[in-house]
């Protein structure tokens, strides 16, 4: 009678253990938002949990498609849309006889963010070039920003990568040459984050 006791009390742990382990992987990311790309990154999350393999080369495929994903959506139209990016480098530079603005957009940490969202943990990089001196109203560094803007040229896919970190992953989503044709400040009362440089 003990050995079924003691039978069935193994067979209970192995079965919480296999609850337990499904509970891990299966870890889904509810929060919804507004912004096409982190909208986009939390869909692609949820459907693709090898991006977190231990197996170093499921993780390997599963990073490659996560690059070839993220340099697909970059194509979008509403790749930046309601995407905030701060000014890290404001630059006048001069081809043949025009001369132009070129900044740097980067993606900034702001504490005061959902603690559910996503975009304190995404890298960004966007190298602005402003064609004409009205596009570039406004602009200083440090400036927090919604850009209007046009791909030049797809990023490279080894831009594009992916960090666990036991804190909060990192997802770099790259560097992209666009040519800005509007910016909209970020709205003083979002404007909580300090200049990463």
């Amino acid at each position: 009678m003990k050995s079924k006791g003691f039978v069935l009390v193994i067979a209970l742990f192995v079965v919480l253990l296999g609850c337990t382990n499904e509970q891990k992987t299966d870890a889904k990311i509810t929060y919804q938002s507004k912004i096409f790309i982190e909208q986009s990154l939390i869909d692609y999350i949820n459907k693709n949990p090898e991006l977190n393999s231990e197996d170093s080369v499921v993780y390997a495929e599963a990073l490659d498609k996560f690059q070839r994903e993220i340099k697909g959506l970059s194509n979008h139209i509403d790749f930046l849309v309601d995407f905030p990016l701060q000014a890290t480098n404001i630059r006048d530079t001069v081809m043949g006889t025009k001369s132009f603005k070129i900044a740097t957009f980067e993606t900034y940490t702001d504490l005061l963010r959902n603690k559910g969202s996503l975009l304190n943990q995404m890298k960004l990089r966007i190298n602005g070039i402003f064609q004409f001196d009205d596009e570039a109203k406004g602009l200083v560094l440090g400036g927090k920003y919604y850009l209007k803007a046009l791909i030049y040229k797809q990023g490279k896919r080894a831009d594009v990568n992916y960090y666990k970190k036991t804190n909060g992953s990192i997802y770099v989503l790259g560097v992209y040459p666009m040519q800005v044709k509007k910016l909209k400040p970020v709205s003083s009362t979002e404007k909580m984050a300090n200049l990463n440089l």
